[in-house]
């Protein structure tokens, strides 16, 4: 029984693909990250900028300091972490159709989307399940997003993102792939809420721009006559003259 497990695990792994370098691509790898195959209806007459202004993820996701790796660290992922979120969601935001223009770099831009990275890990736990032993695989996303009004100096919206993806695989090899498959359904939900709460947002604002320019009503005549209003004078008695001089 146990020689049947051994040659079975070494048939896993010699039928296992090969992962590179460039196969942790989450921009262009859509094994990672597929995009959508169709856009919103709803469009915004607006240009859009998307930039990560503050990287807070933990050392632990970003170097091994804990001893023997259990995470996919940095160095193996095509871009650096924050670059590759930023590719992604300006990917994510064009291919959704809801601006004119999606861009990373222009200031002119009539929206900010302000991110906040929190937490981006594609991590693994070992365990066992008699003699099989188990991986638990895990992508892990939070962030903190803020839409901006250029124009109006304004936040339209300000909220926390996180989502976790979790699978279970058997295999000795490629926990790596598989961990960073992970992170990207994760990073999927997180841009699809967004996404979702962008648009409710704006479209709410546009709703009550329009409301605002529609002149008030006109008051309906009802057919009744208006009361006449009669106002009372006072009436001034005759004079009476007294004589002057002793009586």
């Amino acid at each position: 029984m146990v020689i049947l497990f051994i040659l079975s695990m070494i048939l896993l792994m010699v039928a296992s693909p090969t992962w590179s370098k460039e196969a942790f691509d989450m921009i262009l790898n859509s094994d990672i990250y597929p995009y959508p195959s169709h856009s919103f209806k709803a469009h915004f007459p607006q240009s859009l900028q998307i930039k990560v202004v503050h990287d807070n993820r933990p050392d632990y996701e970003r170097i091994n300091i804990y001893g023997p790796s259990n995470h996919v660290e940095e160095s193996l992922w095509a871009e650096p972490i924050a670059v590759m979120v930023e590719k992604v969601l300006e990917r994510e935001f064009l291919l959704s159709n809801l601006f004119d223009s999606v861009t990373r770099h222009d200031n002119r831009s009539s929206l900010l989307l302000e991110i906040d990275l929190n937490s981006f890990s594609a991590a693994w736990t070992a365990g066992r399940s008699g003699l099989k032993p188990i991986f638990t695989i895990s992508g892990d996303v939070e962030l903190n997003a803020s839409l901006i009004s250029r124009g109006e100096g304004k936040i339209l919206l300000i909220k926390n993102y996180r989502e976790k993806a979790e699978t279970e695989i058997s295999q000795f090899r490629h926990k790596e792939s598989y961990a960073a498959v992970e992170t990207g359904k994760a990073l999927k939900r997180v841009t699809a809420n967004l996404m979702k709460d962008i648009k409710g947002r704006l479209e709410r604002l546009e709703t009550s721009r329009i409301e605002a320019k529609k002149p008030p009503p006109k008051r309906r005549p009802t057919g009744k006559k208006p009361k006449e209003r009669t106002v009372l004078r006072k009436e001034r008695g005759p004079i009476v003259l007294e004589p002057v001089g002793p009586k």
